[in-house]
């Protein structure tokens, strides 16, 4: 049962992306974007171990390739710093929200810091992602590297969907029920 779980779960996930956009790459849906955004944020375009064959086509040049290393490990080291304090953050909402004594204004402001944040994270991930598109490729490579980016979030879904079933425990299987005596 779980076999069949699993592969109805990855179809259905490898087969709407087909469906539902058109041929060239475009990411209407905001989950799409986001992880197109998180695909430039953890160095796809230049790690040649994990791009799926999509990224190919884009025929960087060592420069480019210098480039977008450096820019990746600025972004990481900003990324470290940037997700400790979003984790900072979220724990002082949920201390608040326990808090006892806490008022409503103290929620605003922890909710409004924890927001701050988020958003200086989401700031530096598309200020990664304008430099490489205006800064590092070439016009002709931005359609390459967009569709790239889609591949590699298609491929890291594909990844989640077979942890999740992998941690599925098995479905026992239904004893044949006994036939009623005439």
């Amino acid at each position: 049962m779980k076999f069949y779980v699993c592969s109805i779960l990855t179809t259905a996930a490898l087969a709407l992306p087909a469906f539902a956009a058109p041929s060239h790459a475009t990411a209407a849906d905001p989950q799409e974007q986001d992880q197109m955004t998180l695909a430039f944020s953890e160095g796809t375009l230049f790690n040649p171990l994990q791009t799926p064959s999509a990224c190919s086509t884009l025929n960087l040049d060592d420069t480019q390739k210098n480039s977008l290393k450096e820019a990746y490990y600025n972004f990481a080291k900003q990324k470290n710093t940037l997700e400790a304090e979003v984790k900072n953050a979220m724990l002082d909402v949920r201390h608040t929200l326990l808090n006892t004594s806490s008022t409503k204004d103290d929620a605003n402001a922890s909710l409004a810091a924890a927001k701050t944040a988020m958003g200086n994270l989401g700031d530096a991930v598309g200020s990664l992602t304008t430099t490489i598109f205006y800064d590092i490729l070439k016009p002709e490579q931005r359609q390459p590297a967009l569709e790239c980016a889609m591949a590699w979030a298609k491929m890291k879904k594909e990844q989640k969907l077979r942890q999740i079933c992998a941690s599925l425990p098995p479905q026992p299987q239904p004893s044949p029920s006994p036939s009623p005596a005439p």
